[in-house]
């Protein structure tokens, strides 16, 4: 039962929308990993192996569009350039090794999507467009939540790119007097500008221009993507190939994920919530594997003897290490404090259940019950069949079966699909008449009819059902029990289930 997620009634509907992302985060790992091993073993490990890699790849690349599809156009690119990086680094003539890059990735593409076809063929995309965003995140704010990676990828950056970096301002800054017939001698040492030049000349501009702007973190990305474009060229250009070009593009892609997020937003998104935590979980994901990975370079490369200098930034590194801890504790005793009920520490996010009373319109409801008829529907039913259940306001107590069992229902969070899902709110709407009317009416024939057009299979009448609805309407359901259309399967002291005889 995937839906153990807090033990609050309002954050457990928030946390669900987050709970796709959060189980993702295996798959995508899992995927990184995968990349990594083509990227280091393609040149030895010969086409079988590289095939069935890629096909591993592929499903595992179209698990996260049916688990999270924000997540698979990021991972999909991610993918592509590590292939990309492999095939460069495996042997043979420059069309091979593009031809083998484009099977390889044909295969990924391919796998991703055909092992995934049932979903594909019924999936509709709402709001798949961008616009542009009208909010920025404040350079403090960026650097508060992602300081500790910052640190320690710039440090490895400005390392791996000072006598390029050096070389390539003095070659911009003098290659104007050269042309002008002033200072040959010092142009001609210098040398034209190249490639570093060139990038540098770039950033700076686009540094500036979004300065300019107040896109202060934007800013601040693009510095550090150009460093990195450096770092990369030197890496693909030395030795120390695949294992800095490939943490390279992983920190490539998480700065700009972070730029874009500040420039262009979902459409249709409200602000841009959901754009900023979707992808923002992914650039944390992506600049820690990065930070780590330059961590170890810098102790190992640059570990030595402890000047003072080096004193200082170990000292900064413990305080950013100790500061990023700060929420860990903090935050799990605001989380104790905010506890619905006192209980052991337990990571059971039902057990809260055994002992709470939940308050609905003024009416207390012992949650006990509900955890005993969730525990009996875990333990007894087969399949996915639809699981009828009382459905009323935002953040309130309805849904709880469907949220704890993963069985479907009528209607869970009306709101969110009618947010996600505008095309259909009229849809969304008639099924929220659609549950009132089934509790309520005590009409027999329209009751069924209204059973076999959501192919309800089982009835929930527990204490919030009874909160919510007329003893008038609730007791129908005794009558169809008569009639033999429906029996009871399950009672305790506060919720009795129905199965309907079909």
């Amino acid at each position: 039962t995937s839906w153990h997620i807090t033990e609050f009634p309002f954050f457990t509907f928030l946390f669900a929308d987050l709970h796709a992302h959060m189980m993702v985060i295996p798959f995508t790992l899992l995927l990184v990993g995968l990349g990594l091993s083509l990227v280091a073993g393609l040149r030895n490990g010969g086409l079988s192996w590289a095939a069935a890699l890629a096909l591993v790849m592929g499903v595992t690349l179209g698990s996260l569009w049916a688990i999270n599809s924000w997540d698979f156009p990021t991972y999909l690119l991610l993918t592509l350039a590590l292939i990309g990086l492999a095939a460069y680094l495996s042997k043979g003539p420059a069309a091979g090794r593009l031809g083998l890059a484009a099977l390889l990735a044909a295969l990924v593409l391919a796998a991703s999507i055909l092992s995934f076809l049932p979903f594909h063929q019924s999936y509709e995309t709402f709001q798949g467009g961008i616009e542009a965003s009208k909010w920025k995140t404040p350079i403090y704010s960026f650097v508060g939540i992602h300081g500790l990676f910052l640190f320690l990828i710039a440090t490895y950056l400005l390392l791996q790119t000072r006598r390029t970096l050096a070389h390539a301002a003095v070659s911009v800054a003098l290659w104007p007097l050269h042309s002008l017939g002033l200072a040959r001698g010092l142009a001609a040492r210098a040398g034209e500008p190249g490639f570093a030049a060139f990038l540098l000349a770039v950033g700076l501009a686009l540094i500036v221009f979004f300065v300019a702007a107040g896109f202060w973190t934007v800013a601040l990305l693009v510095t550090l993507m150009v460093l990195t474009a450096l770092a990369l060229r030197e890496a693909i250009a030395g030795g120390d190939i695949p294992w800095v070009a490939a943490p390279m593009i992983l920190l490539g892609m998480g700065l700009a994920i972070a730029a874009g997020v500040d420039i262009v937003r979902i459409e249709g998104d409200i602000g841009r919530m959901n754009t900023q935590f979707k992808y923002y979980l992914e650039v944390w994901i992506l600049l820690s594997m990065a930070s780590a990975f330059f961590l170890w370079q810098l102790v190992d490369r640059h570990g030595g003897t402890m000047g003072w200098g080096k004193r200082v930034w170990v000292g900064m590194l413990i305080l950013l290490l100790a500061s990023s801890l700060i929420y860990t504790v903090r935050g799990t005793n605001s989380r104790l404090d905010s506890r619905f009920t006192e209980g052991p520490l337990t990571l059971d996010g039902a057990e809260y259940m055994s002992r709470a009373i939940h308050w609905e319109r003024d009416q207390p409801i012992t949650l006990r019950w509900d955890l005993e008829a969730v525990e009996w529907l875990q333990d007894n039913v087969e399949g996915s069949p639809v699981v009828l259940e009382g459905h009323g306001a935002q953040y309130r107590w309805n849904g709880r079966i469907a949220k704890y069992t993963g069985l479907p229902t009528v209607l869970g969070w009306s709101w969110h699909q009618t947010q996600q899902r505008m095309a259909y709110e009229s849809s969304v709407r008639d099924r929220a008449l659609a549950v009132s009317e089934l509790y309520q009416t005590g009409d027999l024939t329209r009751a069924k009819e209204l059973m076999e057009e959501y192919e309800v299979t089982y009835i929930v009448v527990g204490e919030l059902e009874r909160v919510y609805y007329a003893d008038a309407g609730l007791r129908k359901f005794q009558d169809m029990t008569n009639s033999g259309y429906i029996r009871p399967v399950y009672q305790n002291e506060g919720v009795l289930i129905y199965k309907t005889a079909r």
